[in-house]
């Protein structure tokens, strides 16, 4: 278990950004990128390799059940956090409404970031397809509400998310 500084941070979200421009450009098709909500200076703690995998495994078997081609798909696993991108050929409303049960289905899959980019880079969200925001891992109010007045502890919620890591 290793920290992350803010400059390591900062850069792995740029080259996120440089990934998913790369791969729309490329493609000229929707994205689905997924990552995992962990808070802190320590991004991949026990368990997280274990947890992604079966986030991926789970969007794979989605895009399968419903026939949706995946066009490209890659990860990334760095100290820090692992994200891996899936270029498909349907609408973006169409897979983010395919995903939000995926985040929503079990404690796990409240670990799961999974955003879906429009060809112009915009993020398709929760809201806009009529699906209520996600729910802290705490409390029942909604995780942006807790994450910005910064409700819980980074120990606390480090703690909830490795007792969810150890179910896996």
């Amino acid at each position: 278990m290793e920290d992350v500084s803010l400059t390591e941070m900062l850069n792995a979200r740029e080259m996120r950004c440089r990934i998913q421009q790369q791969l729309i450009l490329a493609h000229q098709r929707p994205l689905i990128c997924l990552t995992l909500n962990i808070p802190g200076p320590v991004k991949v703690l026990p368990g997280v390799p274990e947890a992604f995998e079966t986030g991926c495994r789970r969007i794979e078997a989605i895009l399968q059940e419903h026939r949706i081609s995946l066009l490209h798909s890659e990860a990334v696993k760095e100290k820090t956090g692992y994200e891996a991108f899936y270029c498909i050929d349907a609408s973006p409303e169409t897979a983010k409404s395919l995903m939000i049960p995926l985040e929503d289905q079990d404690r796990l899959g409240r670990l799961f970031d999974i955003d879906v980019l429009r060809t112009d880079g915009t993020k398709v969200s929760r809201e806009e397809l009529g699906f209520s925001p996600r729910r802290c891992l705490l409390c029942s109010q909604p995780a942006h509400v807790c994450s910005r007045s910064r409700r819980h502890s980074v120990a606390e919620l480090v703690a909830e998310i490795n007792h969810i890591l150890k179910t896996v």
